[in-house]
């Protein structure tokens, strides 16, 4: 059973926003795959590439504290944190690994 599809107005907290994001992102990588017939190593780099940049431009935004959030970008402790957890999330899990299993149910 495929789980259900997450709409943007279902995000109410970080695990929905990741498997909004998750979902956004395969579909994104499936369709840039089939449309243009380049390899699957090169469309995660230009993924890479895009997330790369989306960094660039919304640190480039909060730099002067204009943004009520509060957030102050550190570059150099940013980027290695997005380092870390792409790293992370690209080993492959091992299949005992209660965490990486779906859920097919409710108990």
């Amino acid at each position: 059973m495929l789980p259900q599809p997450v709409k943007a107005s279902d995000i109410t907290d970080e695990n929905s926003a990741q498997a909004y994001l998750n979902q956004t992102i395969m579909t994104t990588f499936c369709r840039v795959l089939d449309s243009s017939r380049l390899p699957p190593d090169v469309v995660m780099k230009l993924l890479a590439s895009a997330l790369g940049q989306t960094y660039r431009e919304v640190a480039a935004a909060h730099r002067d504290g204009g943004c009520p959030c509060g957030w102050r970008p550190q570059p150099g402790m940013d980027i290695e944190a997005l380092r870390a957890s792409l790293e992370d999330a690209a080993v492959p899990r091992r299949i005992d690994d209660l965490l990486s299993m779906t859920a097919l149910g409710r108990a």
